[in-house]
This record gives structure tokens, C-alpha cells and sequence, in this order.
């Protein structure tokens, strides 16, 4: 008899890869329409993706219910439902809360659009219509890509005054009472002259997979890690080579609460309006340790 790979319900019933990237869930989650992210909450029994959808990019949720999982469904969460630019989710820890980058026209009184960070509250285990987080965290410049860590402190990725090569990676504390700290500046190597994309990091604030042009990335962005120095400081990020990356844009890291699968999306064309075809790959996230250095 042949080996029989391991098909766990909690990873969308699909085989489980080694350390070679593939598709993720195809003909359902990664089709012929352009897909990114790839997102499951803390339990594992709900899945988060975006699907391009009239031009737009839209937040798709599946759930596992009895272990057969939901058809992704497109999830609303703006006012009145309203449909606009909604991606880059991140569930917290604690499965309550939900954030992602939204580009919705009445996100600030004086009617500046801009991509700004929302969250969704679990609330009779639904989710709630979501808000846009007030400043310091959200402004009128852009704020994407959250990810929230262990202590319930958010990263998040803005090209506002002050940051380094255009976009730049910030870290805001979160305080006793739910609210976000003013947002520190993450210190180089991770910021530099060249700027940064999309930023997954660990919950225990231990490592992160970050996307960026910087050298000797060979594609519109490519996937790098850096880990946690002794002294609280960052390694220089290393570029994951070309088992990972291409010369396309590979971007959208994030890693499975377990711990054990790198998610990331890979988009055909340089920008969402060049975009020919996108998809969602995991591969085993033991392939991060070959760089800790």
C-alpha cells in the first residue's frame, strides 16, 4: 500500500506540505479568480482569505462545522454593509477580535479615503460591523497589514511622516484599558531605505516574515525573515531564496496559530490594477529555521 498523506480537517481537509510551497486549498479557496491572504483563527476551525471581486478586494470566511468546512462566503462587515477595499486579516490570540485593512470613504470626518485599519468583535459568536481603530493608529496617510502579537499590541505597516523608505513597520503597545499606545517606529534592520511591505509577526514576538524590495529580492517583492536578538533588536532579514520566491510578487506571510505552516500569497503583475492572477501557497514554517542565524 502507498503512504497515505494526513488530510487533518482543521487545514481545510487538504494534504499537508513539506518544505516545497503549494496551493492551497485549489478550486475552492486558490481558483481561476485572484485570491490573497490566508488566515485562520486560533482554533483553527475558521478560515479568512480575500478574493478580487468587481475589482475589489473582498474578506471570504469559511467556517468547520461537524468537521466538513462552509463554502467561502463573502463576509460584510462595513457599515450597512457596504462594499469596499476589505483584506490583510489577523485574528487575535484570543479569537475575539478581527483586524484588517480597510479603504472605506467614511473612515475620517473630513472625508480623506485612505486604507485604514479596522476591527470586528466577536459578539454572540458572529461578527460584529466593524470600526475603524481612531488615531494614533489609523490616519490619513495609509495603514495596512496588522497583525496583532501575544500581549494584544498590534505591527502595522504606513507610509505616514517620519517612517523610513516610504513604508515602515510600526509597533503600538496595547494598554489596560483596550486601547492602542502611540506607535513606535520599528528600529533597523527591518525599516530602511527600501522600504516594507506586508509583516507577519509571531506571537511571542519571537521572529517575523516581512516582504520587501530590498536587495537580493529577484521580484516585485519577495519574502524575507528576521529574528528577535538577545538584546531586543532584529537580525538583518534574509531573503528566503527562490524555493520561496519568484519573480513575481510574493507576499501575505502569515503563519498558523499552531505554528506550523507559512501562508503567503503570490499576485502575477507588479500592481492590483497590472494583476493577471493571483493565489494562496502554505509550505511547512520549518523552513524559516535554516536562516536563524
Amino acid at each position: 500500500m502507498g503512504h497515505q498523506v494526513a488530510r487533518p480537517a482543521s487545514y481545510f481537509g487538504q494534504p499537508v506540505p513539506g518544505l516545497t510551497p503549494e496551493l492551497f486549498a485549489p478550486g475552492v479557496v486558490s481558483t481561476d479568480a485572484i485570491e490573497l491572504n490566508g488566515v485562520f483563527a486560533p482554533d483553527l476551525a475558521e478560515f479568512f482569505f480575500a478574493r478580487l471581486i468587481g475589482g475589489i478586494q473582498t474578506i471570504h470566511h469559511s467556517v468547520l462545522v461537524d468537521g466538513t468546512w462552509s463554502a467561502p462566503r463573502p463576509l460584510m462587515l462595513f457599515p450597512g454593509q457596504s462594499q469596499a477595499v476589505a483584506d490583510d486579516m489577523t485574528v487575535s490570540p484570543n479569537g475575539r477580535e478581527l483586524y484588517f485593512l480597510g479603504n472605506h470613504p467614511h473612515a475620517h470626518d473630513a472625508g480623506v479615503r485612505s486604507r485604514d485599519i479596522w476591527r470586528s468583535q466577536r459578539i454572540n459568536g458572529a461578527w460584529s460591523t466593524a470600526e475603524v481603530l481612531p488615531s494614533p493608529i489609523s490616519t490619513e496617510a495609509n495603514e495596512v497589514y496588522p497583525v496583532i502579537v501575544g500581549d494584544g499590541s498590534l505591527y502595522f505597516t504606513s507610509n505616514r511622516p517620519g517612517g523610513l523608505g516610504g513604508n515602515s513597520l510600526y509597533r503600538a503597545q496595547r494598554l489596560a484599558d483596550g486601547s492602542f499606545a502611540k506607535p513606535a517606529l520599528v528600529a533597523p534592520p527591518v525599516n530602511g531605505e527600501f522600504g516594507i511591505g506586508d509583516v507577519y509577526v509571531s506571537p511571542d514576538e519571537g521572529y517575523m516574515v516581512l516582504s520587501s524590495s530590498r536587495p537580493p529580492s529577484i521580484g516585485g517583492s519577495d519574502l524575507f525573515v528576521s529574528f528577535r536578538r538577545p538584546n531586543g533588536g532584529w537580525t538583518e532579514p534574509a531573503h528566503l531564496g527562490n524555493t520561496i520566491n519568484t519573480e513575481q510578487t510574493d507576499y501575505c506571510p502569515m503563519v498558523t496559530p499552531d505554528g506550523r505552516f507559512l501562508f503567503f500569497s503570490r499576485r502575477q503583475g507588479a500592481s492590483w490594477s497590472e494583476a493577471t492572477a493571483g493565489d494562496v501557497y502554505w509550505v511547512d514554517a520549518k523552513i524559516l529555521e535554516q536562516f536563524r542565524r
